[in-house]
């Protein structure tokens, strides 16, 4: 017969007892210095035990018995009529096929998540925040991009009348989202537009100047009318959170990420849009300068022109897909057209 050895509390007291543990058939025997008493082992319940740690043995009578003797420990589990759960996922992180697997499984299952289940959290979200909320957001984040990057535009009233005029003509030919269109300056950001949460696009005068033909612009605008329809900016923000934004999914309620406004501007300049998110407005500007019968060859000259000084300043279209990859479709539906 194998001896084991613990330490017993009767329930009553903290005094401790050493004790030699034996097991018979469905009985477990405690044998102290002065005393031998016995359970029945189908009474037992056991802690699960982690690693070497010291587990409880708990006893009908309000008793314990503590030991780190991981074999007796194995033994009564074994001898239990109904096994916790904690007894088959020890015995299956000790079998290194399970555990393997197990790991390659949860890896697999965070990177999925990471990789497709984020994104269409974020994009459900976004499509279910209200406007308002949105809106507020974008607000705050104009308001942190004109104390750092952004100041009051330098082009006459005239021209920028203009260019409002020329946009919301192309939009009675294609199916613009409701927008707002601001003009601004600024030499850090440079040749630059982009939308902002709450359907708000932002011009630099940068960009305007480096224009060849003001079809240049709207083809740019409508890049950015891409983003606002897909509501990509929201959605990369709600991205950027990772498990936030199941929070925001569960409660619609973003307002608790007070700091989100003042991370965008960065998001923005360091990080861009993912590469759907610009397929997508880049196919959006492409079907509407086809409808407005502009030709989107426009979209593929500003672009280029842009990327060859996109390492001058800070620039959203720098962080974008490879320029020559997203202009192809553009020269590709230029050149059917003659």
């Amino acid at each position: 017969m194998i001896l084991y050895q613990g330490e017993y509390f009767d329930g009553l007291s903290s005094r401790l007892q050493p004790v030699t543990i034996s097991l018979l058939e469905g009985i477990i025997q405690l044998q102290s210095d002065t005393d031998t008493i016995t359970f029945d082992l189908s009474t037992l319940k056991i802690d699960p035990s982690v690693g070497n740690a010291r587990s409880i043995i708990y006893l009908p009578n309000g008793g314990e018995i503590h030991t780190t003797d991981h074999q007796l420990l194995k033994l009564i589990e074994q001898s239990l009529r109904h096994k916790s759960p904690e007894y088959f996922a020890r015995h299956l992180e000790n079998k290194l096929l399970y555990a393997t697997s197990a790991l390659v499984i949860t890896i697999a299952i965070v990177a999925s998540g990471l990789v497709w289940g984020v994104p269409f959290i974020a994009k459900v979200s976004a499509m279910a925040l209200s406007v308002s909320t949105e809106r507020s957001l974008g607000e705050d984040t104009l308001s942190t991009m004109e104390k750092i990057y952004l100041s009051p535009t330098l082009l006459s009233s005239n021209r920028t009348q203009e260019i409002t005029n020329q946009l919301e003509h192309f939009c009675t030919a294609t199916e613009c989202p409701s927008y707002r269109l601001l003009f601004r300056n600024s030499e850090t950001i440079g040749a630059n537009a982009f939308a902002l949460p709450g359907n708000t696009i932002v011009i630099t005068d940068q960009l305007i100047q480096k224009a060849h033909h003001d079809n240049e612009i709207i083809a740019v605008l409508a890049h950015e009318l891409g983003h606002v329809r897909g509501r990509h900016t929201l959605r990369m923000v709600l991205q950027g959170m990772g498990s936030g934004v199941l929070l925001v999914m569960i409660t619609g309620d973003i307002s608790n990420f007070s700091d989100l406004a003042a991370g965008i501007p960065a998001l923005l300049l360091q990080q861009g849009y993912s590469r759907d998110m610009e397929k997508e407005a880049d196919a959006f500007a492409l079907t509407s300068l086809h409808k407005a019968h502009i030709p989107p060859h426009y979209f593929a000259d500003i672009l280029n022109r842009i990327d060859k000084d996109a390492n001058e300043s800070l620039s959203i279209f720098s962080s974008h897909p490879d320029t020559l990859t997203r202009i192809k479709p553009f020269i590709k539906e230029d050149d059917s057209q003659h």
